[in-house]
């Protein structure tokens, strides 16, 4: 049976939308769940971490920074050739932004924790987590539907990010 049959009933809009609020609205509090955490544990993640912490941190967020770039990269590849129903491009683009959104707190660590390591690591290093991270916000800022955006494409942000996880895993 094909899933273009005319007996399988369309998602609801309502309850896709319904859906994609709660997951965004746990995604949250899983966020603010694991930042009181950190705290409870005597963990300030804006303080410098003696340099040992800060390079193994480093490498598990660059490790998984690079699964989400992939991840987002894989997920624009074309499956078939056909004009897309709204509410697939809907729910794909708000996971789309959910990724993004993780990968700029991977990013916003990176920096913290590379600046934890400084100077032993470049100064060119550092300032371009900096950059990616801007370029991920002004990316989530803008927020395109399609890739024709005034702001960073974002083929360009996954490059860089890509870029950025390369460099780390050199340097560190």
């Amino acid at each position: 049976m094909s899933s273009e049959s005319p007996s399988d009933p369309q998602p609801d809009p309502a309850a896709v939308l319904e859906s994609m609020t709660l997951l965004a609205t746990l995604s949250t509090a899983a966020t603010l769940r694991e930042s009181v955490a950190q705290r409870r544990a005597g963990r300030d993640p804006s303080a410098q971490a003696p340099p040992d912490q800060a390079a193994a941190r480093l490498q598990n967020a660059g490790q998984t920074l690079m699964e989400l770039l992939m991840q987002m990269a894989l997920s624009r590849v074309p499956l078939e050739q056909r004009d897309e129903e709204p509410l697939p491009h809907v729910v794909r683009h708000f996971d789309l932004l959910m990724k993004m959104r993780r990968a700029e707190r991977r990013t916003q660590a990176m920096h913290q924790h590379l600046l934890s390591l400084y100077p032993e690591v470049s100064e060119e290093l550092v300032e371009e987590a900096r950059r990616t991270h801007d370029e991920i916000e002004q990316f989530l800022a803008d927020a395109p539907v399609d890739d024709a955006g005034e702001g960073p494409h974002l083929s360009d942000v996954l490059e860089r990010g890509m870029s950025l996880i390369v460099w780390m895993r050199h340097e560190v």
